[in-house]
């Protein structure tokens, strides 16, 4: 009888420590889900934000079009190249006319509104290998435009050796000999 009600013991003891330990998992759970939700919230919350500001931005190249559009004296319907007398009318009011300069200047100011906040969202745990690449070589002030011109000013054999990856590499069964180049300008 002894043996058993220590049995019954043991087996309680137990119990209570497995409904002890579902309870504790069942809260690191339900603290993960709140956690995930808030997570989804903000992340909903900012792509309408985005969405929003997209459509703005939207807005603003529609218009910036049609004023350029109106400058020009037409008027702006697409693709329509149709003559609009008010367009040509309102482009002599120097008062209400909105030069070149300054549209440029409203899209350079939208521009680098964009790059700063794209540079604000980027993950920097999320770069890869190319990336750090990149933006050490752009930190250079090297880019892929300098880098065409730089081998369009030199001779073809300069320019593809600049391009080579590896000299010392061997072509497959050639007795070991050096890979030999094909061009007729080497």
């Amino acid at each position: 009888m002894l043996r058993a009600k220590e049995e019954l013991e043991r087996q309680a003891a137990d119990q209570i420590k497995s409904q002890e330990q579902l309870a504790t998992e069942l809260a690191e759970y339900t603290a993960k889900i709140t956690l995930l939700q808030e997570t989804r919230r903000r992340k909903e919350n900012e792509v309408q934000e985005w969405q929003l500001w997209a459509k703005e931005a939207q807005d603003d190249l529609v218009k910036t079009k049609e004023e350029l559009h109106l400058e020009e004296g037409t008027e702006y319907t697409g693709c329509s190249a149709e003559l609009s007398s008010e367009g040509i009318l309102d482009d002599r009011n120097d008062e209400k006319r909105i030069t070149e300069a300054e549209k440029n200047e409203r899209v350079q100011r939208q521009l680098m509104t964009l790059t700063d906040e794209l540079s604000q969202a980027r993950d920097e745990n999320k770069r890869t290998h190319n990336d750090i690449i990149h933006n050490e070589k752009m930190r250079q002030g090297r880019d892929k435009y300098k880098t065409l011109r730089r081998i369009g000013r030199a001779t073809p054999s300069s320019a593809s050796a600049s391009l080579r990856p590896c000299e010392g590499r061997r072509r497959a069964g050639s007795g070991g000999r050096p890979l030999a180049a094909s061009s007729p300008y080497s």
